[in-house]
């Protein structure tokens, strides 16, 4: 437990430390994670006898995240359907054999790359929330609501679990996950979010709003990812973060928050 906590302090040290700088030590530093992320998630894959096509996948994500540091939808759907295109060119050589190898590796792409380069997005908020934010930058306001959200929504939903925990959500894919978690955790994700929204003096309702769907999102993203693991057979993604596993525990939720969030920002402020 004391590992574990260190690593956590650690971790939210750097996270914060990076979110503050924004440019390009934070598009840097989610390169760096959509990286691991890929190599963690192909290394699942070889579990269950499924070889990635890796330095493509590599090159696709570093060219998704580039483009998101633009701080432009536009340009990174485009860079996005660009690398999907590409990737499935890549159908005219290979043998039928290797095409569930294929499929697995546009899905693992796609995963990461749009989780890590919506993360980007976020941080360039101003282009997502054109009126701004009263007392922070809208970008590191956006970065700190997934984040606030998305903790929250994991630990309101351990210790509601732990304590009223009864009924199982999914026992086929994570035995410990009851209903009366998930309930838990969504109301204290939608109440952190509001209460950050009014603190930051972003509009309430539109907080509202974002903390339900992230409260709804949060926990699939962490069902996807457990689900993979237990399909693979193990119990963790990697070791890089001692006491907590890989990187894609700890990101699992975000990989999916984030790109829920730009999409509702974009129909909220946007359209």
């Amino acid at each position: 437990m004391k590992v574990r906590i260190c690593t956590a302090i650690v971790g939210i040290i750097a996270v914060l430390v990076l979110v503050w700088l924004g440019s390009w030590p934070f598009t840097a530093a989610c390169v760096a994670a959509g990286i691991i992320s890929f190599r963690e998630y192909a290394r699942m894959m070889k579990e269950i006898d499924v070889h990635t096509f890796s330095k493509s996948a590599y090159a696709a994500i570093i060219i998704m995240l580039c483009a998101s540091g633009f701080y432009s939808v536009p340009v990174f759907f485009a860079a996005v359907c660009l690398c999907f295109i590409v990737m499935f060119m890549i159908c005219l050589r290979v043998q039928f054999q290797q095409m569930q190898d294929l499929f697995y590796t546009i899905l693992g792409t796609l995963y990461v790359g749009i989780g890590v380069g919506s993360l980007v997005l976020l941080r360039g908020g101003s282009h997502l929330i054109p009126s701004g934010v009263e007392k922070l930058d809208p970008g590191i306001f956006l970065i700190l609501f997934a984040l606030i959200g998305t903790w929250a929504s994991d630990s309101f939903a351990y210790f509601a679990g732990k304590k009223f925990g009864k009924t199982h959500m999914a026992p086929h894919i994570s035995p410990k996950k009851t209903l009366e978690g998930l309930i838990g955790g969504a109301a204290g994700a939608i109440i952190c979010c509001i209460l950050f929204s009014v603190y930051a003096g972003y509009p309430v309702i539109y907080g509202g709003i974002l903390g339900i769907v992230l409260s709804i999102v949060a926990p699939i993203g962490d069902l996807f990812e457990s689900y993979m693991k237990r399909v693979c057979g193990i119990k963790d993604s990697g070791n890089l973060l001692p006491g907590h596993g890989g990187m894609l525990d700890r990101f699992d939720s975000m990989y999916f928050v984030a790109p829920v969030m730009v999409s509702l920002l974009v129909l909220i402020h946007q359209l």
